[in-house]
């Protein structure tokens, strides 16, 4: 009786090792299957919404001016660029419209953070003039929606940097947007030559 006693404390430490070994191999073997179906899964990846704009020359409409769009994406085609062309009409006006692609590229450990480069540019002789540049994450963030909607620029302008506060959203504190659009809104804080700008007004 004392033998068999003490054989169940000795056994007793033994199997709770044991059993806390298997744990946390089935708590690794969880999380490797959570990282390989979600590597599997194709995720919807907004290259870009839709691009609506307005470009003129000290207010006066530029007609059939060729607009570019460029769009690269890790997680899609290799990271090639997705370019597109278009023009503006009579009224200056252009668009373009949404691009939604399917990756595994979010669904990866070291893909996740992969950010969309979007790029709206029009060209006159040498001179390039940015309509939009910018870094995002490949879901879909408001703010940045609805100014790609309001891309109203005069060549005039000089080219400022956007600073977005898109928290709210699920985005980042600071989505930086290079552009010569200008724009008014309690998230958006304006930089010309690395300076913070209260009014257009003082950049030109």
């Amino acid at each position: 009786m004392l033998k068999d006693q003490s054989y169940r404390k000795l056994l007793s430490p033994i199997s709770l090792f044991i059993l806390c070994l298997t744990l946390i191999a089935l708590f690794i073997y969880s999380m490797e299957s959570q990282a390989m179906f979600g590597f599997f899964k194709r995720h919807t990846v907004e290259m870009s919404p839709e691009v609506r704009g307005r470009i003129t020359d000290g207010g006066k409409p530029i007609v059939g001016m060729q607009v570019a769009r460029s769009l690269s994406y890790e997680g899609y085609e290799k990271g090639k660029e997705q370019l597109e062309h278009t023009f503006t009409n009579e009224n200056g006006e252009f668009s373009f419209k949404p691009m939604i692609i399917k990756s595994r590229m979010p669904g990866d450990l070291f893909g996740q953070n992969m950010l969309v480069k979007q790029s709206v540019y029009v060209e006159r002789g040498e001179d390039l003039y940015s309509l939009w540049f910018t870094r995002k994450p490949w879901d879909p963030i408001q703010p940045m929606s609805d100014l790609l909607l309001q891309l109203n620029a005069d060549l005039q302008n000089k080219e400022v940097q956007h600073q977005i506060d898109t928290t709210d959203f699920g985005g980042m504190p600071s989505q930086g947007v290079i552009s010569i659009c200008y724009w008014q809104s309690e998230l958006i804080s304006t930089y010309y030559n690395n300076e913070l700008i209260t009014s257009y007004a003082e950049v030109n």
